[in-house]
């Protein structure tokens, strides 16, 4: 009797031993699958590691390290969170949290959580390349690159390339850009169904950021000529403007671009200004103002300008869903007043596995109603509205190049007429020879523009910016 009894007392430490060996196997096999550049073997092996019974603390820590690590490999960001977290909960001393928090705040910077990422890195950056690279990608991301250089300054340059090296040389790209004087040059050209061609050519200059931990001045000035043809004629506008971008603090952004304007003899004084608060990644409200001229032939020769007054929220419930109302108020110096909204609802892209693509999608809509309305000087009816569903795509070319492209339909009623619409466009922006940068789009459009709208309707339209460094 006393063998079997023995037995019997001994089967649960036999299996406590047999789950502590297949955790330690698990883990292992995931070390070996990373390193054989099999990241969802990993994964499972890793996964399965952090589910099994009686493992230490430091296999949950090495498990949960190994499970974020594959999971980043495989662009599922959400689940590299968790991950890390798990990590971070089960870390033994500062070293192995801080190595948690880095990869979380890759993680989160991946899925568009700069500020909480930023909050991670930031008491133990300086002087590391791997906790710096995250930190300048979050503050790109919040537009405080005017803090970054320190960080960059103090961190050493990885000697291989991958992830971290890549991303080391394109943010020291964009510290460098962003801190140096810049000069832009633009041109923009659409043509419309009714035979209206709007050409623009602008400059700008701006001089290199004043910057301090709490306030963030860039100012500069911009010119521009628009040429408005229809019907053999040709109408002018031209325009001189001040330029500036300021951040106060961490929440607080500022953007000012005023000055005179000038066509067919009279000036006027033109320009926006818009002020954002966000207070954190999940929630933003924007507030502006613009002064300028209704750019059609007709609105010309009538010496038409508007007042508009905006305000709009960005609301994130979701990590993936954006949701941005925005209501308007519009006065033109003929009387009329127009309250409007607009609505965009964003899902962000899906990477797709594999791939160098993403896939998302979006809902556009727009509304107003007109006190006055009117016919021949500019789109003016009494109601309006239309509203469209659309798919997002982007595709990294390679590091340097991403194209990004939308089609959308719908359909929009005017004074009670409907008639179906779309849109599609396609975008690049990458980077040039000596820093400079590049943003070209191409687009066409049944919607209603400032000049006209109804069936039959479309415009065209090109635009094109480049910026370089000084």
């Amino acid at each position: 009797m006393r063998w079997p009894l023995m037995a019997l007392l001994l089967a649960p430490a036999a299996a406590l031993h047999a789950q502590a060996v297949s955790v330690a196997e698990d883990i292992r096999a995931g070390r070996e699958a990373l390193a054989a550049n099999q990241p969802a073997q990993a994964r499972d092996h890793f996964a399965a590691a952090l589910a099994g019974d009686g493992a230490s603390n430091d296999e949950r820590y090495a498990a949960a390290m190994g499970l974020g690590q594959a999971t980043l490999w495989l662009g599922d960001y959400a689940a590299a969170d968790r991950a890390f977290r798990i990590a971070r909960d089960a870390a033994a001393d500062d070293a192995a949290k801080q190595a948690a928090s880095t990869g979380l705040a890759q993680a989160l910077n991946a899925r568009d959580f700069p500020r909480e990422a930023h909050a991670l890195v930031a008491p133990y950056a300086m002087s590391q390349t791997r906790p710096t690279v995250e930190l300048l990608r979050a503050e790109q991301a919040l537009g405080w690159l005017d803090r970054g250089e320190p960080y960059l300054d103090a961190a050493p340059a990885p000697s291989t390339e991958g992830y971290l090296g890549t991303q080391y040389r394109l943010l020291k790209d964009d510290v460098a850009f962003n801190h140096a004087a810049q000069v832009e040059g633009g041109f923009g050209y659409s043509h419309d169904s009714d035979g209206l061609d709007t050409w623009r050519v602008a400059a700008a200059y701006r001089f290199a950021p004043s910057s301090s931990e709490n306030v963030s001045q860039r100012w500069g000035v911009a010119a521009g000529t628009t040429h408005v043809d229809h019907a053999g004629r040709s109408r002018h506008l031209d325009d001189l403007s001040l330029t500036g971008q300021i951040r106060l603090g961490e929440d607080h952004a500022i953007n000012l671009r005023v000055g005179p304007g000038r066509s067919g003899g009279r000036s006027y004084a033109q320009g926006n200004a818009d002020w954002t608060i966000q207070p954190n990644d999940r929630f933003s409200f924007t507030a502006g103002a613009e002064r300028a001229p209704v750019p059609t032939d007709t609105a010309i020769d009538h010496h038409l300008l508007y007042n508009l007054f905006s305000a709009g929220v960005s609301v994130r419930p979701a990590a993936r869903l954006y949701i941005l109302p925005t209501y308007y108020r519009q006065n033109f110096n003929d009387g009329n007043h127009r309250d409007g909204g607009a609505l965009r609802v964003l899902l962000s892209p899906y990477d797709i596995p594999g791939t160098s693509a993403a896939i998302g999608g979006e809902f556009s809509g727009r509304i107003f109603h007109s006190d006055q309305p009117s016919r021949g000087v500019y789109f003016n009816p009494r109601n309006y509205r239309s509203g469209q569903f659309g798919l997002i795509g982007v595709y990294s070319l390679n590091q340097d190049w991403k194209v990004r492209a939308l089609a959308s339909g719908g359909r929009q009623v005017i004074d009670g007429a409907g008639a179906g619409v779309y849109t599609v466009g396609i975008s690049l922006q990458g980077r040039l020879p000596g820093n400079g940068r590049l943003d070209l789009q191409l687009a066409r459009s049944s919607a209603a523009s400032a000049s006209n709208g109804g069936s039959g309707y479309w415009n065209n339209s090109i635009n094109l910016v480049v910026r370089y460094p000084l």
